[in-house]
């Protein structure tokens, strides 16, 4: 006569193990929450006076970190702080344009 197999052991479900959280999205330049900005023009004036806009425009948030001139004209260093979501709004707006 035949053997019977032997019938497998139950099935045991378990939970999905937890996975570490996603981390936050970072901005690309500048560190966790900065922007370096570089303006560089043979004409003093236009470069000043583009840093004037960004200041009026931005406030606080913007500074000028080095003035330096040189072969090229004046060159300004500025940083911006900005937020993750408005840098990856301005991404795409840009990749939209």
């Amino acid at each position: 006569m035949p053997r019977r197999r032997t019938s497998p052991p139950p099935l045991t479900l378990l939970p999905p193990e937890a996975s570490p959280a996603p981390a936050a999205p970072r901005l690309a330049l500048g560190g966790p929450g900065g922007v370096r900005l570089v303006l560089e023009a043979k004409d003093d004036g236009a470069v000043e006076a583009a840093a004037a806009a960004l200041k009026a425009r931005f406030g606080a948030r913007f500074a000028i970190t080095g003035r330096r001139r040189g072969s090229a004209g004046l060159r300004l260093t500025g940083s911006l702080q900005v937020s993750t979501d408005e840098a990856l709004d301005a991404g795409m707006r840009a990749e939209d344009a």
